[in-house]
């Protein structure tokens, strides 16, 4: 799930930056073509269509299983390829957005260099939403892989949840489902605090005491 995650970051990111960068081009409209078709495709589809081609024609990975490194290409591109297509989109349109603020605009007006006003004025603040949806994501990563590691026989977290409910061990449900909850809400959480890490202005200023 982690190298899913970093997948999904380092993908997604990325790719919405350099689509809005060259917004209504053909890069533009081939990068939301491609993050539209990644996103539409089911998990257990993505995964037996990787298998199909690079396990099944090519015999480049093994079908399931984990016994080499090589065996966590497949997974984490079924598991990841779906979520680095919504962050993409996320980050396009919020780059979108503020590339057209006037504080940008005013920015450029100035003359300063076009790399630093996208690393210091439009990044910032186009990170809110990004950074949201990949919080949503990380507590996700649980249950989503529950169908992942299930078509590709990964002993993981996702598989034991099947199988304890197979056979009705509700122990183990139950506490696979706490652990479901807690991942949601820590990462909810830490996305709180990081707003303000981005974001000055969603600080919470020191209340001033009463005279």
């Amino acid at each position: 799930m982690i190298p899913a995650l970093v997948f999904k970051i380092g993908i997604g990111i990325p790719a919405g930056i350099f689509a809005a960068l060259n917004r209504n081009t053909w890069i533009d409209r081939l990068t939301i073509a491609a993050a539209v078709f990644s996103h539409a495709v089911p998990n257990f589809v993505m995964g037996f269509l990787l298998v199909i081609i690079f396990s099944v024609t090519l015999h480049w990975f093994s079908s399931g299983g984990f016994e080499r490194p090589s065996d966590l290409v497949l997974p984490v591109l079924t598991l990841g390829t779906a979520g680095a297509a919504v962050i993409a989109r996320f980050t396009r349109s919020a780059m979108v957005e503020v590339l057209s603020q006037p504080y940008v605009i005013a920015a450029r007006a100035k003359g300063l260099p076009w790399r630093r006003v996208v690393i210091t004025h439009v990044l910032p603040n186009a990170a809110v939403p990004t950074l949201t949806i990949i919080g949503l994501m990380i507590g996700s990563l649980v249950a989503g892989a529950v169908i992942v590691e299930t078509v590709f026989s990964w002993p993981g977290v996702g598989r034991l949840l099947v199988l304890s409910v197979s056979s009705r061990d509700m122990a183990v449900v139950q506490t696979l489902l706490i652990l479901i909850a807690t991942s949601m809400v820590t990462a909810n959480l830490v996305v709180d605090f990081l707003y303000g890490v981005i974001d000055p202005r969603i600080r919470v200023a020191r209340a001033t005491p009463a005279r």
